[in-house]
């Protein structure tokens, strides 16, 4: 084969393969959609007096956790149902609330569109057909970052 050939072959093949495999993969809107139980919250504080990356992680005390979420859409919801039609139903014991959501990026950012065009986003840490880790960033009066956990309730 003639040398000049070789390259374009050669690149046009190994692009076959990646766009084939990735057109084979899962969609993580698809591992998302269904029904998660909150399982819990837990804080990682960024600014510390020692050094910084030892970070200390704890579970938020339920007084912490409604001032923390006390102005986001999320505030008392401990099921969150994902529809395929992008709306999220999220129900506590004695609210509900329904919203659009979408996968931004490489589906890692969860988008929440609430009311008066309030918007929210979230990290994916990790998803799973069982499990699911959410992240944010605040700015209380210590920066750091809320883990939130579901479980999912229907397989």
């Amino acid at each position: 084969m003639k040398p000049n050939l070789t390259y374009p072959i050669v690149f046009s093949f190994v692009a076959f393969v990646y766009f084939t495999l990735l057109s084979i993969q899962e969609s993580p809107e698809v591992n998302i959609i269904g029904e998660w139980r909150e399982v819990s919250w837990e804080y990682e504080k960024l600014d510390t007096a020692e050094a910084a990356g030892a970070s200390l992680d704890y579970m938020l005390t339920d007084q912490i956790k409604s001032q923390i979420s006390k102005d986001l859409i999320i505030h008392k919801a401990e099921t969150w149902r994902f529809a395929e039609n992008e709306t999220l139903e999220m129900t506590g014991s004695n609210s509900s609330k329904s919203l659009h959501w979408n996968l931004k990026g490489r589906g890692n950012i969860l988008q929440l569109n609430g009311p008066r065009n309030t918007v929210e986003h979230y990290q994916i840490q990790e998803l799973s057909l069982d499990r699911m880790v959410l992240h944010f960033s605040f700015d209380m009066q210590v920066r750091g970052i809320v883990k939130m956990t579901f479980e999912r309730i229907n397989a």
